[in-house]
């Protein structure tokens, strides 16, 4: 049998059935958003309101469909393979850069209308700390 082309990078459609919604808070200051969860949470949306409760150690983005609706708003950058939102300051408020870029599974809570990271339960890692912002796009698988 001769090679077969791949077709499908790209496209979104080579991300398996059932990817479940996952957000990242990246090393580099920035939180990636996959593709499950931009169709979730960001679909009409492109800006990002960032809240922190220090009490329950809770990340809550309030998505918001104009950025320049709300002054407090990051920019929501969308690709075909997911998103990016670059809330350095907010996350260095709050002491909130990881070692490593970690992944959380995204909640929505409808009484307080964010979508909620929970810092207490990451999902999973990667790369090291002395990695040099190699982990950039592995958030968004």
């Amino acid at each position: 049998m001769g090679f077969e082309k791949f077709d499908e990078a790209g496209s979104g459609r080579g991300r398996p059935a059932g990817t479940e919604p996952m957000i990242s808070i990246r090393k580099s200051g920035s939180i990636g958003v996959n593709q499950a969860a931009i169709e979730a949470f960001f679909e009409d949306d492109d800006g990002a309101v960032m809240y922190y409760d220090e009490d329950a150690n809770q990340v809550g983005i309030e998505p918001v469909a104009d950025k320049d609706a709300d002054e407090a708003a990051y920019t929501v950058s969308k690709s075909d393979s997911g998103g990016t939102i670059a809330p350095k300051a907010f996350l260095e408020r709050y002491d909130l850069i990881p070692e490593v870029t970690t992944q959380y599974d995204p909640e929505w809570n409808d009484e307080e209308s964010l979508v909620v990271l929970d810092l207490d339960e990451p999902k999973k890692t990667y790369g090291s700390p002395d990695d040099e912002d190699s982990d950039e796009d592995e958030s968004e698988e």
